[in-house]
């Protein structure tokens, strides 16, 4: 049908003269033409409804159309998937948090030898909260524009974590080691103050005084008291 043909109809069943036609005829065309586009609308969703069932069924479709709805179908079957087991993954990650972090928790324990040693945690409360987001602790490395900055220092810490027990261990062993060095050292008691020539020794009333360095030349006085 024509655009004309259309007005044609449209003003000779709805159009109206207010200072012409009386209220009743106006009142009836104002009812027609609301009851034609409610009818209109009611058509309209029946043929949008029919169409995506149409598309649904795979219909009228090319095998292109239907290739893009396929794909379309498998990707949200595979993201509610995916939302779900992430959903049950996070849930699964808090309650196991929560069992670590309950009220009996004081510390991390660490391995070291054939010993445990407990690292106290103060705010245990706060790095429960902060551990609780991995993404807490990437983003400590990261610039503004969430780009790697420091990564030196990232893999430092990946690996002090990945490797907790052996880094203690390296730290208790080298403390060891440390502490062993100086407690022979006392144990020597060794002087390094430059020896004094000449030097002095007195005993059984007797002094005697050291007049050379070494054996070739020792030479002695010895004076009674």
């Amino acid at each position: 049908m024509e655009q004309d043909e259309i007005d044609f109809l449209m003003e000779d069943q709805f159009s109206y003269d207010a200072e012409i036609d009386d209220e009743k005829e106006i009142r009836r065309k104002k009812l027609a033409l609301k009851e034609q586009v409610a009818n209109a609308k009611t058509e309209l969703d029946s043929l949008k409804s029919k169409y995506y069932e149409d598309i649904k069924m795979g219909s009228k479709l090319t095998s292109e159309q239907q290739n893009a709805i396929d794909f379309f179908n498998r990707y949200n079957q595979e993201s509610e998937e995916k939302q779900k087991i992430d959903k049950e993954a996070g849930d699964h990650f808090l309650n196991k948090t929560n069992e670590v972090f309950n009220d009996e928790f004081k510390g991390f324990e660490y391995n070291v030898g054939d010993k445990k040693f407990r690292f106290n945690v103060k705010d245990a409360k706060g790095v429960k909260e902060t551990q609780s987001d991995i993404n807490n602790f990437v983003q400590k490395f990261l610039d503004k524009k969430n780009m790697m900055e420091d990564a030196k220092g990232y893999h430092k810490s990946l690996y002090t974590a990945m490797n907790a027990d052996a880094v203690a261990n390296h730290f208790y062993e080298q403390g060891r080691a440390d502490a062993m060095k100086n407690s022979v050292a006392k144990a020597k008691n060794v002087d390094m103050e430059p020896r004094q020539s000449h030097g002095v020794i007195e005993a059984g009333g007797i002094k005697v005084r050291v007049l050379g360095e070494d054996s070739n030349d020792f030479k002695f006085k010895i004076k009674q008291k």
